[in-house]
């Protein structure tokens, strides 16, 4: 079964496909050793460039590569919330009552994504992924907005507002709620482990979703369920979680502010390569 999906690649493109999966795995894991994100703004842009050597229907692969990327960050979310929380580094009550909202929105965003044309999700991608590159550019560990995390209606409009957007993305969401944490005051520790955990409530039902919505949608690409490829799967989980571990201690040794401004240009130079094939330049 394979061999199905490789034999839709030219012969000159093989070797850096595989290539590609497997650096990029390996940079995924990094990445969420790092920054205490899933890496799924890393995942999609490449596999949508395997997705393209694999001469998918263009109108799928960007679904193809947010569905998989979903997937990939479950394993990663539950085995560094479980790390975090052995830490006491989760704040348990508080990903309890957010869960609910948190997929609500992921369960809202998968249905919407599915009815958009590969073009559209493109230009939305890349302009969300702009976003976040200048998130990581301009923070300051200083900034402040409250003292506490809201308890009232503002918290589930926080929670489904990060299930939306992250599902969009095929993010585990921690390039936007380990901001939010940290500007309710919480420590870095325990922004991350609650993030960690937010990420599994996003990716479980966002990739059920992608996995519906494909089916329903007729989707038939070898090695696939629905918007979900385990091929992809099969070459990314398992480098990355190899991986993470050396981000991990990465980050006690490296400077987090010239990382994230390195981090920034490196996802900033994606979206731009998005939005010029969104372009059709």
């Amino acid at each position: 079964m394979f061999s199905t999906i490789l034999s839709n690649v030219p012969p000159e493109n093989l070797l850096l496909l595989l290539v590609l999966l497997i650096s990029a795995g390996v940079f995924t894991g990094i990445i969420a050793g790092l920054f205490g994100v899933g890496g799924g703004v890393v995942v999609v842009p490449t596999l949508y460039y395997i997705f393209t050597l694999a001469e998918v229907d263009e109108n799928i692969r960007m679904h193809l590569a947010v569905g998989t990327s979903l997937a990939n960050i479950i394993p990663i979310s539950i085995v560094a919330a479980l790390s975090h929380a052995r830490r006491k580094s989760v704040d348990i009550f508080l990903l309890k009552t957010i869960s609910y909202s948190v997929i609500t929105g992921v369960v809202l965003g998968a249905f919407i994504v599915s009815s958009l044309t590969g073009k559209t999700l493109i230009f939305i991608y890349s302009s969300l992924l702009l976003l976040v590159s200048l998130q990581f550019f301009f923070w300051n560990d200083a900034w402040r907005i409250a003292s506490d995390f809201p308890k009232n209606f503002l918290k589930h409009l926080y929670g489904s507002s990060i299930g939306f957007f992250s599902v969009i993305i095929g993010i585990g969401g921690g390039s936007l709620s380990v901001p939010l944490l940290k500007l309710h005051n919480f420590a870095i520790h325990k922004a991350i482990g609650t993030a960690s955990g937010i990420g599994a409530f996003i990716a479980i039902p966002g990739t059920i979703g992608f996995v519906i919505s494909g089916i329903l949608n007729d989707v038939n690409v070898p090695l696939s369920v629905g918007y979900v490829n385990f091929m992809g799967l099969a070459m990314f989980t398992p480098m990355t979680m190899l991986a993470a571990p050396l981000g991990v201690r990465l980050a006690h040794y490296l400077s987090k502010e010239k990382l994230n401004k390195l981090f920034a240009v490196f996802i900033f130079i994606m979206a731009i390569r998005l939005f010029i094939e969104w372009a059709g330049l």
